[in-house]
């Protein structure tokens, strides 16, 4: 993706939000998981102060939703718009 600013939710105890520059995701598909019911993917950016930060996301396709820790709902919703545009989901997400 790419080059993609937005801003995140920051560590709890913090008050300040995170800007998020070059947004990029993809995915493990040698995870072990069944491609028809799962997807992981990896993330990562870059934040204001040029530090670097990465995680993964797993998608549950039959609850169609991100399971596991909360999210910031921009990484969720740009990790979303990545997943419907690389054709790994049917229909629309929520």
């Amino acid at each position: 993706m790419g080059a993609t600013q937005a801003n995140a939710t920051p560590p709890p105890g913090s008050n300040d939000t995170v800007t998020m520059t070059k947004l990029d995701f993809g995915f493990f598909d040698d995870s072990g998981q069944p491609r028809e019911s799962r997807i992981l993917m990896f993330y990562s950016f870059e934040t204001e102060e040029h530090l670097s930060r990465s995680g993964i996301l797993h998608y549950h396709v039959a609850e169609r939703r991100f399971v596991g820790p909360r999210y910031d709902p921009e990484l969720t919703d740009a990790a979303l718009a990545f997943l419907a545009k690389s054709g790994r989901l049917a229909g629309p997400a929520t």
